[in-house]
Formats: C-alpha cells, sequence, structure tokens
C-alpha cells in the first residue's frame, strides 16, 4: 500500500511542473539508434513544427505540442523503425533518398518556405520511389494551404482552404467541425476502417480522396481579410452551410501513386494527436499509412498496437451520441486528455475483450447485445468497470447499463462499498463496478481544458479523478503505468 500512495504521489505531482517549453531546433532529437544508422523515416523541421519527440505528457499543456505525435512515433521506433528530424536546409535529393518515407506536419507561415530547389528534389524523391506523408489542416491555418501550393501543384494536387463541415448524426462535438467519418473507398490506405474522428479538418484534392464525409457536409469557406485585420492566422469560417460551399461528400484523407512513389494526405492534424489516435479507427488509419507508404505489411497488424501499452484502458464511445469527443461543459474530452497524460486509453464503439478497465461516460447509453456481452466478459475476467454520469443514475435507472449488467450477471444485490469519490460494487465474479460520486462527475465543467495550466482547483479536480481511476484499476495494472 505504501508504495502505492508513493507512486501516486510522484503521478500527480507531474501536472504541477513548469515544463510549457517548446524545443528549439538545436534541441531536436536525432532517433535513430547509432550514428551509423540509416531512419526510415525522415521529419521535416524546416518547414514545418513537430514535436513528437514531446506530444501529450504531465506538465505540457501548449497547444501545438499537445498536437505532437510522440505516441505514433513511438509505436513505430518498438517495431525498429526510426525517425531523423531534418533541421537544416534546404532539402536536397541526396539528403532524402537514403530515407523510405519524408514527414511534413502542418507547415506554418513562420517557418521557412520551400524553395524551388527543394521543391523538385521532393518530385524526383518521390518519382524515384520515396513516399511522402503530408498532414494539412482546415481552411488556410498558419498558411499553411499557401505555403504548400507550389509543391503540391507541382506533384499534380489540388489544394484546398475550406473546413469540413457536417450535421447529426456525423457531428462528435459541439458544432460542424468535429465530425466522424464513416465512408471509405477501397484502398490499402482504408483497410478495416469503420469510423475517423477529426477536430475541425480541412479537404484534400477530391479525385485522390479514399476517405470523405456523408452527402450532408459541406466544405465551408474561410474568411481572409487583410492581414491582421479581424480573423486570425486560424482563418476559420462561419460553420453555416451557404449557398455557393460546395456540398459533401468531401475528401479529407488522400492517397494515390506518383511514379514509383506514394503520397498520402491526412486533412487534420488532431487526428493522431496523442489524446486522440486511439479515438476510433484513426490508429488503425496510422497504421495503414504507415504500412503503405513504408512498403511493410506487418505494419497494419492492429494486435501488436493494441498490446503495446498496459494497463489497456477502454472508453466507451456512441459516435452518435459522443462523450469523449465532445468538449462541452457536459463533454468528457477533458477526462479523455487527462487520461492519455498518463496511460495510452482507446476510444470507440467495440470495447477490447481484454481491457484491464472499462469506462462508461454515460449510464444511460444503449449498448447493443454484443457490446453488453463484452463488458460482461471484461467483468467475468475480473477486470473492471468505471462509470463517469454519477452513482444517483447508475443506481436508480433500472434501464441504465449497470442494470443491465448486473441483471446478465444475475447479482441482485452486490456488496457496495463508499469510497472517498466513488462507490464500489463488488461482484462474485471478482470484478468490481465502480461508480463516481455526484459531487465529482469528470466533465468539462469540473475538469480543466487539456491546453490550460491548470490552476489550484483545476490540479486538485485532476488529482481527484486520476485518484478515482487508480483505484478501478486493477492492482497489477495499476502499477504499470506507460503514458
Amino acid at each position: 500500500m505504501a508504495a502505492k500512495v508513493l507512486f501516486l504521489a510522484l503521478l500527480l505531482a507531474a501536472p504541477q511542473e513548469p515544463r510549457d517549453e517548446a524545443p528549439s531546433a538545436a534541441q531536436v532529437p536525432n532517433r535513430t539508434d547509432s550514428p551509423a544508422a540509416v531512419a526510415p523515416i525522415a521529419v521535416d523541421w524546416i518547414h514545418a513544427n513537430d514535436f513528437s519527440m514531446i506530444g501529450l505528457q504531465p506538465g505540457i499543456h501548449k497547444y501545438h505540442v499537445l498536437c505532437g505525435f510522440r505516441r505514433g512515433f513511438s509505436y513505430l521506433e518498438s517495431r525498429g523503425v526510426t525517425s531523423k528530424y531534418l533541421s537544416d536546409g534546404p532539402l536536397v535529393l541526396e539528403q532524402l533518398t537514403p530515407h523510405k518515407l519524408l514527414f511534413i506536419n502542418l507547415v506554418s507561415a513562420e517557418r521557412e518556405p520551400f524553395l524551388v530547389s527543394e521543391i523538385r528534389a521532393i518530385c524526383a524523391y518521390v518519382e524515384q520511389g520515396g513516399s511522402l506523408f503530408i498532414i494539412t489542416d482546415h481552411s488556410n491555418c498558419y498558411f499553411h494551404a499557401y505555403r504548400l501550393k507550389p509543391l503540391l501543384a507541382t506533384l499534380g494536387i489540388r489544394t484546398s482552404t475550406s473546413t469540413a463541415c457536417d450535421v447529426p448524426p456525423h457531428t462528435l462535438g459541439e458544432g460542424n467541425a468535429w465530425i466522424s467519418v464513416t465512408r471509405f473507398r477501397e484502398h490499402p490506405v482504408t483497410a478495416g476502417l469503420r469510423c475517423l474522428g477529426m477536430q475541425t479538418g480541412g479537404c484534400v484534392d477530391p479525385r485522390y480522396a479514399v476517405a470523405l464525409t456523408s452527402d450532408q457536409s459541406w466544405a465551408d469557406d474561410w474568411s481572409a481579410g487583410i492581414y491582421g485585420d479581424g480573423n486570425g492566422p486560424g482563418f476559420l469560417g462561419d460553420f453555416v452551410r451557404g449557398p455557393d460551399e460546395s456540398p459533401g461528400p468531401l475528401g479529407v484523407v488522400l492517397a494515390r501513386t506518383l511514379g514509383k512513389g506514394r503520397v498520402v494526405i491526412v486533412a487534420d492534424q488532431n487526428v493522431f494527436a496523442d489524446d486522440f489516435i486511439n479515438y476510433a479507427d484513426n490508429y488503425r488509419l496510422w497504421l495503414n499509412v504507415m504500412a503503405w507508404l513504408l512498403r511493410d505489411d506487418s505494419l497494419r497488424q492492429t494486435d501488436p498496437y493494441e498490446q503495446w501499452k498496459s494497463p489497456r484502458i477502454y472508453l466507451f464511445e456512441s459516435y452518435e451520441r459522443a462523450a469523449f469527443a465532445r468538449h462541452g461543459e457536459d463533454g468528457f474530452y477533458h477526462a479523455l486528455s487527462l487520461i492519455n497524460r498518463y496511460y495510452c486509453a482507446f476510444a470507440g464503439d467495440q470495447p477490447l475483450p481484454n481491457a484491464d478497465l472499462l469506462v462508461f461516460a454515460r449510464n444511460d447509453d444503449d449498448l447493443s447485445a454484443a457490446q453488453l456481452a463484452t463488458a460482461v466478459d471484461v467483468l467475468r475476467r475480473g477486470s473492471n468497470l468505471l462509470v463517469l454520469s454519477g452513482e444517483s443514475d447508475a443506481l436508480q435507472n433500472q434501464r441504465g447499463i449497470v442494470a443491465r449488467l448486473l441483471r446478465t450477471l444475475a447479482v441482485d444485490a452486490p456488496a457496495a462499498q463508499r469510497l472517498e469519490h466513488a462507490t464500489r460494487l463488488d461482484l462474485p465474479s471478482g470484478g468490481k463496478i465502480f461508480l463516481v460520486h455526484d459531487a465529482f462527475v469528470p466533465n468539462g465543467k469540473f475538469l480543466p481544458p487539456p491546453a490550460e495550466m491548470p490552476d489550484e482547483t483545476g490540479r486538485a479536480h485532476n488529482e481527484i479523478f486520476l485518484n478515482t481511476l487508480q483505484r478501478a484499476l486493477p492492482p497489477a495494472a495499476a502499477t504499470s503505468v506507460q503514458p
């Protein structure tokens, strides 16, 4: 017990550390294992900001750093696929040729522009068999669309300055720009995908699109006046369908072959951010993209990725009634981000059968028979379940998830123990159900936003939720935190 208390104390102290500093180009690490090794992936740190060496961690709250792809790249490293940051320009063909893939994150106006010689080098690299992976985003944020236009035009790809917007049931959060994408064209990049989650993403050249929005979606035009006049470098539109705005379906992921090479563009940086890569099938897209671009089909296997980190926490989400992808006061997106600072948590509508902890945001979600069966199996194996929406509803709603589970398990009156912030129901199988007390429901009203340094109250609320989560994890899983 003393060891667990010490572990939790160290765990919870981290968010209070002043660590919100981005690295300079001189501090960018070389991810290769030895100076002689040639990393398969070259990361462009000349024209774009990429903070995959940091990502979502305790004490980090700057938005752009939170969007680093640390989790995705770390998994590739665990499979022997290393990366090298290119921070000295200009790019030349001889510099690119040893690498299998050039990764260009969301380019930004304060970084160096692409020189004509660099565009020629990248195009020659692709034509000769290299792969190119580009991240774009909504509208023309940070002027990325204009910065990329000369390069993409030379590659025969059109750019976009619009935001992909949709309507329910294809929206995940408040408004029209956090959307679910469920339409896919057959391609190695989309193999096995059912749903992608996007947080205000953009559009790609429809001629080569392999993932598309619904028929009800539209391309929301950006608003741009004289620079510094009104709408800033985010250049958002009004999120309202206009008569002249292009209707859906809209492409949001692009894949095409050029010469001997391959190109993929994903039009949302947040899709692969540390707190969202494990939402829905986003991680499957990451694996598919890397497998296709690196020409290594073994990388698309999901089991190694799902087993890579422990404990295995699964957050149940009905995409048509999103909770963990909803960032308003009644949503649980802040909880999703906080959990992922310390753990590797998945979220979606198909719970992992070997989950150590299954988390439901709402007790009144309507589970299918298959989803209910998976939850029952988790409890029968001795793993636990955590319900976040408050104990009152969980104990009184006879049509809710908890009541359905107890009936299926033939448990009439489980032994209950009231803890500091949750009530624990002990089941004969050894599994336990934890119900968060009504006063500590970790929604957006209770937990601070992930991109803001929390004040004293916010840190206390984070600690309460992390403490509850720690208690809900089985003892063996609770001591193996691997962020």
